[in-house]
């Protein structure tokens, strides 16, 4: 609906040519029209279509961070960077020492690029040791899921894919067991968390903060100060060459398989999540994974897309016989 000159005052034009209240405009969402009194939720709110706007509730939602990819960061407070460190990295400590989660990146191609291979969550006298391709351990000793302590409130559960650690304390990791891995923290945990997930307090530009609290220029800079052994190499990406320019027999094969995100099925996201840095995320990690498990770093970038769209309430079915 549009407003102007063709229509009575107090009248919009439809779609159609007809001249009609403002009240049976529709709402757009995902590159689909939604009739007026429509509902979607977008995060942890509910949204009601009127008057072609949806009005939403204004609940403070969680925050969710990602790592991804070889590897690919986006923080709670939506900062996106890559940083290819081969070491523990801390992804988020708690200011006041209630929990911290950590991931260890190693080699998984030979053009420089990492990908996670366990993640460790602390939280209190309690530490998780999620292994690729292991058992879980709690305390050094393994557990099978599902698993509820009911002392300090953690459960260990599958879901899906994924691994899921609950908290009380209002902390969730998820994590694909190879190279997606998901941090969700209640409001109450707002500024007062640092790491390579950045501080969670609405502001992306101050994200890049180093361990000692200066806010670097590069991913490198802030990423090396994150690491949990001083013992381990700094990163210095600055001449890094692109994987697919070292593996230049794997990029024709790496942008035809990514570019599912450009195309039409995810069309219905784009307004909603700009899909370039994922599909130009998706063509570094099939280029970069060439040794062993490319299909692996393909799908697991096209499900990250997925994944974001899925936050804003679109969710595709992109998995196939031929794709993942």
């Amino acid at each position: 609906c549009v407003s102007g000159c063709n229509c009575p005052e107090g009248l919009v034009l439809d779609d159609s040519g007809q001249c009609v209240p403002p009240d049976v405009c529709p709402c757009r969402h995902g590159g689909e029209l939604y009739p007026p009194g429509s509902k979607i939720r977008q995060g942890c709110n509910a949204c009601v279509c009127r008057r072609q706007r949806w009005q939403c509730g204004s609940e403070d939602c969680a925050g969710t961070c990602v790592a991804t990819g070889d590897p690919h960061y986006i923080t709670f407070d939506g900062k996106a960077f890559s940083f290819l460190g081969d070491c523990e990295y801390v992804l988020v400590r708690e200011t006041g020492g209630l929990f911290t989660v950590t991931a260890e990146n190693v080699p998984c191609g030979t053009s420089g690029v990492t990908c996670t291979k366990s993640v460790v969550v602390v939280l209190g006298n309690t530490v998780v040791h999620m292994l690729r391709g292991r058992d879980v351990t709690v305390n050094g000793v393994s557990v099978r899921p599902p698993k509820t302590y009911s002392g300090n409130g953690l459960t260990l559960q599958r879901a899906g894919l994924f691994l899921l650690l609950l908290s009380r304390l209002g902390l969730t990791v998820l994590w694909d067991g190879g190279t997606r891995v998901y941090v969700r923290l209640h409001p109450q945990h707002r500024g007062r968390v640092a790491g390579l997930c950045g501080n969670f307090d609405r502001d992306a530009e101050n994200d890049l903060a180093s361990r000692q609290g200066v806010l670097e220029p590069t991913a490198d800079l802030f990423g090396n100060s994150w690491r949990v052994s001083l013992l381990c190499p700094e990163v210095d990406g600055a001449d890094a060459e692109h994987p697919c320019t070292e593996n230049p027999h794997r990029a024709t094969w790496a942008r035809k398989r990514c570019s599912i995100l450009t195309q039409r099925l995810f069309a219905p996201c784009h307004d909603e999540v700009p899909c370039q840095r994922f599909y130009d995320w998706c063509v570094f990690d099939a280029c970069g994974c060439d040794s062993g498990g490319d299909c692996e770093c393909l799908c697991t970038a096209i499900a990250t897309y997925a994944e974001e769209c899925g936050q804003r309430g679109i969710h595709v079915r992109w998995r196939s016989q031929d794709l993942c």
